[in-house]
């Protein structure tokens, strides 16, 4: 005769739980900037001429060259450039947690019993 019983056989099996999509955008935002920016003026310094000082003979017109300068300005320059700025890393993590499974199991009991003896 031959005893049987159940066994537990218990495994852990993986299944998909949910899909995660990881996108970059480009977010575009104002920013105002103040700087200083620099110009050259001509400036023209007048001197008296000294007292009772009248030229000694009627000015005659002069023909002389105009004076010619170049003036110069800072204007602002604006230069976009795209630099990294943060990394950033994505990782998957197992957490493991702890579950109780509770199963009846049978078996087969045999028991013997023998004849009394004559």
């Amino acid at each position: 005769m031959v005893r049987h019983e159940e066994r537990l056989d218990v495994h852990v099996e993986t299944f998909p739980t949910e899909t995660v999509r990881i996108d970059k955008v480009v977010v575009t935002e104002q920013r105002t900037v103040t700087i200083d920016v620099r110009r050259e003026e001509l400036r023209i310094t007048r001197t008296p001429l000294a007292s009772g000082g009248s030229p000694p003979h009627p000015a005659a017109p002069r023909t002389t060259p105009p004076i010619v300068m170049i003036l110069r300005e800072e204007q602002p320059v604006i230069t976009m450039a795209i630099v990294p700025v943060e990394k950033v890393t994505a990782t998957v993590t197992v957490h493991t947690a702890d579950h109780h499974l509770r199963e009846s199991l049978r078996c087969e009991r045999i028991d013997v019993s023998t004849p009394p003896a004559s």
